[in-house]
């Protein structure tokens, strides 16, 4: 059945006006034909003064038409078939009147002006919807933050901070009064747990405790400052951002079943670790993650640092590219996802296909944002080299050393050699030297060359063979050459040279080549391969440009090769010589004819013996050309993203699908600040974006205004969640229409002023709201608060939490004694780059054990660290600024069976029984003060000692192993009990 298009548009254009003759002039004929039919039918209910703009689409100026609505673009210029208006009037799939088709002679008009370029000279005068007709409490956050007036309250003595006075002041609105501040035990466990994740030890708690008794204030500084000031902060709290940055060490199920690893993710895990501890300012933390490759850098480790943090729009979960003609926009779709959602808090993503169904985000702004990343090219790697996960992609290269102000010189012309160059080379006593200004003596062309005195012999599919006149194992060849295909025109450049029997099977011999997008880790550079059979190949680091030229020297000495370029040693490595007794090779082409060299070469010799590596620096530079620039090697790499080559902007997508395009959507922001913010100084800026730049830069220097409504708000209220269990937006990720209303948005807003005021400091923020007096408060509220707030959105009281996957396993690891606290070198997989669950049924477990914090396990998707699992672990595919948290038996049964646990209680009982304890009773004590960070009561040691008794008895009744053997099986059980319990498990 034909789909019906919005009834107002099409009830409009039913009553048209008479048919006259059709002007020559596009804009007359638009005045005469086309504004009088819109005017009089259809700007009551499809203009800027309507009251209710049906289907979102507005025809009363050029770009409100050609953007479009709910159904898209309404019109495609110069193409009346592929218009949705023309398709409609034909009752072509759509119908437009739907009570009856219009007049042939009317339908002809629309054709006729659409195939004419559908002129409009209309500009758009739409007047922003006022802010009085706009719900203003569901968009809050898109409107400037408010710098509110301190409070006053009830109890001005009660309060440490401003934030004590507004939290103070809604509990006063409500009659509620605050819980009593927590006790000193309480308080360091809950400072320890969410500025580090570790529990504190007996020791840390008693020394508090005493100093908390004499200066309360005093004693909470001190500590917080401690703590922050540790590196395991960077660990605890860069894990909170990398749920936000939804962290994954492999892609996960690519909707093929596949699942390819990220052998270098770990990088960017390390680089949010380290920002988070240098407190580096959360403006420049967004910048170097949005826009890290087109900033600035003093230093190499600055630069590597840069491009590393860039990885933030790389790591994402990407659905396989077979079959799929969208896979280049969904990289794109994530990359917007992450940034708007984990920014903004704003689900922009949703509009890929339509207008926001709820958030003032259209279509049109999606694509704006969709020409900045679809102009940026995504760094992810091999994909495991399974080409129908995904394309592969170089990495970024991190070197220790820049040539920041070294640039490769212009090698486009021809080389004008001196006059005394030829003989410098014959000095050399080559056994073949000719220039190929002309045809060669010496080497047979097949098929015929050009030859010039300026560019020398100009070659495609042209091969020049020659012959060594002994079958010697050591050689050297040089000669220039120019190639002027592209790199990644196809599987390898070209090769240029060749030592082996033609057409012999396994290509046994000496090739020398230039990469192609066969490996896009070598497209543009030089590479030696011996052939098929030892299947050595070497590459070299420098990028060749297309049209430049350039000299290269190929010395065999024995087993080992060395390349020369332009004078610097590019390549040098064993490879055994495999073409045994040939004399045969061949210039511009590969001894199978693969690949041949278009371009040109020139200046080619042959030398009988391995040259000196002053030799061949020597050919070189007696040619009077600029020498290369050397490269040095990258001692690792990275994911992330850089410009690409060209920018563009990017049409809309009807309806989500690359094969059905709209108009052109200019590279750009949100608009919705435009409408709600009229006179704001932010929403009236404009982002120039310059047509070769991708708009990232600007893009993260927008985000990082002081003045975005969103950014400092989403952070600030991520923080406060962190601290006290729930934010002051319930929903983190969602500050849109259907999120959450903030419950103290005074305060909200005083928090994110503060944040911006304060340099954008992380660490300074958390300080402050831990030295507040609501952060004190103790977890048991009387009857009252939970009767009158039962969910705490007042702040009456703290929230008893229960210990995180991670905070739980490090807990397990520091109180049984077996806790590295240096970060992991690497990643378990930092060397494997394959599909982990390939083929299926054959999973591959590539987890390794480790007593490093939890963040460093290896975080592949949908294959989880085992010890984490089960205790709701963040997929790593979507955005997860606030956990679940579930309560299953798989929980407790995990803590009760699991290998890892059951191992760690039994550290923990050898170290009990190794200790200088004098009895079981103060064996008893030392266990509760391990693990629980107390003394026991009289009856819990009473229990304890009967437990273990007990189990004891029961292993000398069942087993016949030494007393030895019984006493540390009860004890293991005995501290096993001990990490299963709730007050092990909860932090108040």
């Amino acid at each position: 059945m034909k789909r019906i298009l919005h009834a107002s548009l099409w009830l409009a254009f039913a009553v048209v006006c008479d048919r006259g003759d059709a002007a020559e002039d596009p804009t007359a004929f638009f005045e005469k034909k086309i504004r009088p039919v819109l005017i009089q039918h259809c700007y009551e209910c499809h203009s800027s003064e309507s009251e209710e703009i049906g289907g979102k689409l507005r025809v009363d100026s050029r770009d409100a038409m050609r953007t479009g609505g709910e159904s898209g673009p309404s019109l495609q210029v110069g193409a009346p078939d592929k218009s949705l208006i023309i398709k409609a009037l034909r009752y072509d799939d759509l119908e437009m009147p739907p009570e009856a088709p219009l007049p042939d002679s009317v339908i002809k008009d629309f054709e006729t002006w659409v195939s004419m370029g559908a002129a409009d000279p209309r500009e758009d005068t739409g007047k922003p919807t006022p802010v009085e007709t706009l719900d203003t409490d569901a968009l809050w956050s898109f409107f400037p933050r408010q710098t509110p007036t301190i409070p006053s309250v009830s109890d001005p003595q009660w309060a440490r901070d401003p934030i004590d006075h507004f939290i103070l002041s809604r509990m006063d609105d409500a009659e509620l009064a605050p819980a009593d501040d927590a006790g000193a035990r309480t308080l360091v466990r809950r400072m320890y747990y969410d500025l580090i994740g570790l529990p504190p030890t007996l020791a840390q708690v008693n020394v508090f405790a005493s100093d908390y008794q004499k200066h309360p204030d005093t004693a909470i500084k001190q500590l917080v400052d401690q703590l922050l000031a540790s590196p395991q902060f960077g660990v605890r709290w860069g894990r909170h951002w990398l749920d936000v940055a939804r962290y994954g060490e492999s892609n996960g199920d690519d909707g093929l079943g596949r699942n390819a690893t990220f052998p270098h993710a770990w990088r960017y895990r390390d680089y949010v670790v380290d920002a988070l501890n240098d407190d580096i300012p959360y403006d420049q933390f967004l910048r170097e993650q949005i826009a890290g490759d087109l900033l600035p850098a003093e230093s190499p480790a600055e630069r590597n640092r840069q491009l590393i943090a860039t990885g933030f729009l790389a790591i994402g979960s990407k659905p396989a590219v077979a079959m799929n003609k969208n896979f280049a926009m969904d990289v794109v779709d994530d990359q917007i996802n992450v940034v708007c959602t984990g920014v903004m808090g704003l689900s922009v993503a949703c509009a890929r296909c339509h207008d926001h169904k709820h958030d003032p985000i259209p279509t049109r702004d999606y694509y704006a944002l969709a020409g900045i990343f679809s102009s940026t090219q995504t760094l992810y790697g091999a994909a495991a080299n399974q080409k129908l996960t995904a394309p592969p992609t170089p990495l970024h290269e991190l070197r220790s050393q820049w040539a920041a102000n070294q640039k490769e010189p212009d090698r486009s012309n021809p080389p004008d050699f001196p006059s005394d160059y030829a003989a410098v080379i014959d000095s050399l006593s080559p056994e073949l030297h000719v220039r190929l200004d002309a045809p060669p003596v010496g080497l047979t062309v097949t098929p015929s060359a050009s030859y010039s005195a300026k560019t020398f012999a100009s070659v495609k599919e042209t091969t020049l063979v020659g012959n060594i006149d002994k079958p010697a194992k050591s050689y050297s060849v040089s000669f220039w050459f120019r190639n002027t295909l592209k790199n990644d025109a196809r599987p390898i450049t070209a090769y240029l040279f060749s030592r082996g029997k033609p057409r012999a099977s396994g290509l046994p011999g000496d090739h020398l080549g230039i990469g192609g997008k066969h490996d896009s880790s070598r497209s543009g550079k030089l590479f030696a391969f011996n052939g098929n059979i030892d299947k050595t190949s070497v590459a070299g680091e420098t990028i060749i440009p297309e049209g430049s030229w350039n000299h290269v020297a190929f010395v065999r000495n024995g087993d080992h090769v060395k390349v020369f370029l332009n004078g610097q040693l590019e390549i040098d490595t064993p490879m055994k010589a495999t073409f045994g007794d040939n004399t045969e090779f061949c210039l511009a082409n590969r001894s199978d004819d693969f690949a041949p060299l278009t371009g040109n070469v020139a200046a080619f010799a042959l030398f009988p013996t391995a040259l000196t590596d002053d030799d061949a620096i020597l050919l070189h530079s007696a040619s009077g050309q600029p020498r290369g620039v050397r490269v040095v090697p990258p001692y690792g790499f990275a994911m992330g993203v850089r410009e690409k080559g060209k920018s563009s902007d990017c049409k809309i997508h009807i309806n989500g699908q690359g094969n059905q395009l709209g108009p052109i959507s200019p590279r750009g922001t949100l608009t919705a600040y435009q409408l709600i913010n009229v006179n704001s100084d932010f929403a009236a800026a404009e982002m120039q974006i310059a047509p070769e730049r991708s708009g990232r830069l600007e893009l993260a220097h927008w985000l990082t205004s002081p003045d975005h409504p969103q950014t400092a708000r989403v952070i600030v209220n991520r923080i406060w969640q962190h601290l006290f269990g729930q934010g002051i937006v319930a929903t983190p990720d969602d500050f849109g229409v259907y999120g959450a209303r903030p419950s103290h948005p005074q305060l909200l807003d005083h928090l994110a002023n503060r944040f911006v005021h304060q340099g954008w400091s992380m660490k300074r923020l958390i300080r402050d709201i831990i030295l507040s007096r609501t952060y004190r408060l103790d977890s048991n509220g009387d009857s009252e608060h939970r009767r009158i707030d039962p969910d705490n959105h007042y702040f009456a009281r703290h929230l008893r939490r229960r210990l995180d996957a991670e905070s739980l396993r490090d807990s397990v690891l520091q109180v049984c004694g077996t806790i590295d606290y240096s970060p992991e070198q690497g990643s378990a997989i930092d060397d494997i780059d394959v599909l982990i669950n390939w083929p299926p049924g054959n999973a591959t477990d590539l987890h390794r054990d480790s007593n490093h914090r939890s963040l460093y396990l290896c975080m592949l998707r949908h294959a989880p660290p085992k010890q984490l699992a089960a205790f709701d672990l963040p997929d790593g595919v979507g955005i997860m600024g606030k956990r679940d948290v579930t309560t299953l038996p798989t929980q407790s049964l995990f803590l009760l069976n699991s290998p890892f646990v059951v191992e760690q209680a039994a550290h923990l009982a050898s170290n009990v029984l190794k200790a200088n304890c004098p009895n079981d009773r103060s064996r008893v004590e030392h266990v509760f003060a391990t693990v629980l960070q107390r003394e026991p009561n009289e009856s819990e040691v009473r229990m304890s000692l009967a437990l273990i008794q007990q189990l004891s008895a029961t292993d000398v009744q069942t087993e016949t192993k030494s007393d030895v053997t019984h006493r540390s099986k009860a004890w293991a059980a005995f501290c096993h009990a001990l990490l299963m319990t709730n007050e092990f498990r909860y932090v108040d």
